[in-house]
């Protein structure tokens, strides 16, 4: 009887046993679908923001070529609306100085897959430290820009408002349509006010100011943005 007792007590353990080690290969099996899964998440995610890092990069040399012209225009602008024979001239001028307007540009950086990450938290599935401070960083950076845009667009009203004082709406609604020097007559320049063309001359030299504080930021970023890229790049075997 006590021989049957044992015998069953030490099946009855091995039972158990093999049980719980069944349980923990499960949970270890698990674990490892687990762990693969958040790998593969964050492998898509490094590609993603590779693109969107990309994307940025462009913007960046879109924005600073745009800023370029701006300038260019700017330098047409100054000396010729302050000649004494600029009514001879109101074809270019209204041009020049409509053109400003058209070639500046709201810079809006993607943080898509960032702010995806973020949202979902995702962000604590990047492994490597050095990448995660650093598009943190450069995530945190883009507030920069939307300062330099809302100051971009309260000048953009102000000089709009010069702009139609001093020429005939007709021909600054030619030029944004057609993207052309426009023929004018000398009176389609409304007014020679000094103190008016001068509120246009400074509003010129408040966006001037902007847009190099812009080109320096965008260059900045473009920077960083290269150099996240190939940290990525190299740290995730993406590189082709």
């Amino acid at each position: 009887m006590e021989n049957k007792t044992s015998k069953y007590f030490k099946y009855a353990i091995g039972e158990i046993i093999l049980v719980v080690i069944g349980i923990l290969i499960a949970l270890q099996i698990n674990n490892w679908n687990e762990q693969k899964n958040d790998l593969n998440i964050e492998r898509i995610n490094m590609i993603n923001l590779v693109e969107d890092l990309k994307e940025d990069v462009k913007l960046y040399n879109e924005y600073r070529q745009r800023n370029a012209k701006i300038y260019g225009l700017i330098d047409s602008i100054v000396p010729n609306i302050k000649r004494a024979d600029r009514k001879a001239h109101v074809d270019k001028l209204s041009y020049w100085s409509r053109r400003v307007t058209l070639e500046w540009m709201v810079i809006e950086p993607i943080n898509r897959t960032y702010a995806e990450m973020k949202s979902s938290g995702q962000l604590r599935l990047i492994n490597d430290t050095d990448i995660s401070k650093q598009l943190s960083k450069y995530y945190n950076s883009f507030s920069k820009f939307e300062i330099l845009n809302n100051a971009g667009l309260a000048w953009a009203e102000q000089y709009v408002e010069s702009l139609g004082k001093i020429f005939d709406a007709e021909i600054l609604i030619k030029v944004m349509q057609t993207q052309q020097i426009i023929e004018a007559h000398p009176d389609q320049m409304l007014t020679e006010d000094p103190i008016i063309i001068n509120q246009l001359l400074n509003g010129l030299n408040f966006f001037y100011g902007a847009i190099s504080r812009g080109d320096y930021v965008s260059l900045e970023n473009e920077e960083n943005a290269l150099k996240i890229i190939k940290l990525i790049e190299t740290n995730y075997n993406l590189s082709q």
